[in-house]
């Protein structure tokens, strides 16, 4: 880190974080996170590329800093967490209004297909499904189309990027399966335990603002 600067990573995930066609960068998240680091005296130089690249730079000490990200056991061995950052609301959608499930185990029980994004951490539930049953996409705006056109059964998603997504591309067939919608924690991860305190002083701040 230099001076006050550190130096911050966060793959694509409108209306998060994403490059406007000027090649700046907006999004709920983003703000957020320049917000709190401004708070505790540090500015956040955020870049936004693919998730597997924002990894790798932050091990090799290239990034200081990265958002906003699921906790796995893995994870938590090689980087430092924050406190909550946000909770995401994350559902099962589809393009057929009267497919209901009640489990992960469902979607090979029925013979569905599920699409997943390439590179993404989706949890063991998911992990542990056959592989033959899931279709891997690019980025989520190309699974939903798949989905909108019934290419593949079901997907997961933040509740935010689905409706970001369904806006922008005109979808109007997409629905949540109530019963598997579910509440995740996200994160800030770091490589060093102090800028994580440091950051922590404006999230434990905000929290007793709210």
């Amino acid at each position: 880190m230099e001076s006050n600067r550190i130096r911050v990573g966060a793959d694509p995930f409108p209306p998060y974080q994403y490059y406007l066609p000027d090649g700046t960068i907006a999004g709920q998240d983003y703000e957020k996170i320049t917000t709190l680091f401004q708070q505790v005296g540090l500015t956040a130089d955020v870049v936004i590329k693919d998730w597997e690249a924002v990894i790798s730079e932050l091990d090799k000490g290239e990034l200081e800093a990265a958002f906003q990200v699921q906790d796995t056991p893995e994870r938590k061995k090689r980087f430092y967490f924050s406190d909550l950052f946000r909770n995401a609301v994350t559902e099962v959608v589809t393009s057929n209004p009267e497919l209901k499930i009640n489990s992960y185990g469902e979607i090979e029980t029925l013979g569905l297909s599920l699409g997943v994004i390439e590179g993404y951490t989706n949890g063991a539930e998911i992990d542990a499904l056959k592989e033959e049953i899931k279709k891997t996409y690019p980025n989520a705006e190309s699974l939903l189309t798949a989905i909108s056109r019934g290419e593949v059964d079901l997907g997961v998603f933040d509740r935010g990027v689905k409706e970001y997504i369904m806006a922008n591309n005109h979808l109007d067939n997409i629905y949540a399966i109530e019963s598997m919608t579910f509440i995740r924690p996200l994160y800030v991860i770091f490589n060093n335990a102090d800028l994580r305190d440091t950051f922590n002083i404006a999230l434990r701040a905000a929290a007793q603002q709210s």
